[in-house]
């Protein structure tokens, strides 16, 4: 199956940060001593992540409307289910066993997807990280069906306005003398972060047909792009409310720089071997990771939870998950949802050349193709373009 390395190398970057950012802390006695230390600034690497979500997820679904005419939204949970929740499930089964729960709500807020708007005292360090696969779950439950429901015209203003829209809300909110959720941190919730994949979102609309791809090239230039993420290290540096807002719009952009010009030096790299098979299991990384890393001010006495060791168990852990869990749930999901298809429609799966792709008139793509290859959906043989970039949306957060 032909993956695109070079979002694996994306996925690399941000799951080094965050690692960066978690192994740091576990430096420093107190928590105060830790907020000066340059590393804290890897916590963005969850907003890289949010950033290829909604880029990605759209990118999909529009690919499935260019090449059947419709959103097949039954095929798309099936296997985002089966690509999300068993790694999560063994994951979670796993602390349950090691006794790690701090309260009931811990736990049940876990499963069910609401652990970031959980109050902090009653929560442990080993669960925080699933905050951003709360905010990522609720962006999957809304997002699909408000694509299909608006259609994909009207769905490019829609995505770019709810943007703006949470983004102004994080901006009111912030003002507030008391926040609606004062025991909860404010990164932490979906109505404030949102932004965070709807600018994905907008990108991909942008990304979505050969002529905005080549426009998009003509917009990204090298100068341009550079200064997108001078600007972008600048907001990080000075964040800020309103410089959120910045850091939401840029981060994508910066990412769909590296996808139209894939010549690009830092393209090249990103494509490299290594880089991209730690981007591939970057979904199991991040889930088991910490399970291994405590900070400082929260003393474990096992070996494996200090350094180095804990960065070692994290990475065995989760080249464990990825092809013990990962690779075959994903396999049993796409056979599923191939299933639900051939039973649905008795279609094939074709696939087609993006360069083919000519606008028409009423926001539809008349695709011309050059060649087409037609296999039974259940083989395991050539896929379509969508098909395959689903290999590449990747579901987890902080």
């Amino acid at each position: 199956m032909r993956r695109i390395p070079l979002l694996d190398g994306w996925r690399a970057v941000a799951i080094a940060l965050v690692l960066v950012h978690h192994v740091a802390q576990g430096f420093y006695p107190a928590q105060d001593s830790y907020g000066a230390d340059i590393t804290r600034y890897g916590a963005f690497g969850v907003d890289i992540f949010f950033a290829l979500s909604g880029l990605l997820i759209t990118r999909l679904l529009l690919e499935e409307w260019n090449t059947t005419g419709s959103f097949q939204l039954r095929q798309f949970y099936v296997r985002r289910t089966f690509r999300i929740l068993p790694p999560v499930l063994v994951f979670l089964a796993v602390y349950t066993a090691a006794g790690q729960w701090k309260s009931t709500m811990e736990a049940i807020s876990s499963l069910l997807f609401f652990r970031n708007y959980v109050p902090s005292r009653l929560t442990g360090f080993g669960t925080g990280h699933l905050w951003s696969l709360a905010i990522e779950e609720h962006f999957y439950l809304i997002w699909p069906g408000l694509l299909a429901f608006l259609g994909p015209r009207r769905s490019r203003h829609a995505a770019a306005w709810l943007a703006l829209g949470f983004g102004l809300w994080r901006m009111i909110e912030s003002q507030y003398p008391v926040p609606l959720f004062a025991e909860v941190p404010a990164h932490f919730r979906t109505d404030l972060r949102l932004d965070a994949l709807l600018w994905g979102c907008v990108t991909a609309f942008l990304l979505n047909g050969a002529k905005e791809w080549d426009k998009l090239a003509r917009q990204t230039r090298l100068p341009y792009w550079l200064a997108a993420v001078a600007i972008t290290i600048w907001c990080v540096r000075y964040y800020s409310p309103l410089t959120s807002v910045a850091v939401a719009v840029l981060i994508p952009a910066i990412l769909a720089g590296t996808l139209v010009h894939p010549n690009w030096w830092i393209s090249r790299a990103l494509n490299w071997g290594p880089l991209a098979w730690l981007g591939r299991i970057s979904y199991s990384l991040y889930l088991w990771q910490e399970l291994f890393m405590t900070p400082g001010w929260e003393p474990a006495t096992q070996w494996w939870r200090h350094w180095p060791w804990n960065l070692l168990a994290s990475l065995a852990a989760a080249t464990l998950s990825y092809y013990m869990v990962e690779k075959p749930v994903i396999r049993l999901g796409r056979q599923l949802a191939a299933g639900l298809s051939k039973n649905s429609t008795g279609s094939v799966d074709l696939q087609v050349q993006r360069r083919g792709d000519q606008a028409q008139p009423g926001g539809h793509e008349k695709r011309h193709v050059p060649a087409v290859v037609s296999r039974g959906i259940g083989d395991n043989g050539g896929r379509n373009r969508a098909t395959d970039i689903a290999e590449h949306v990747h579901d987890r957060g902080d």
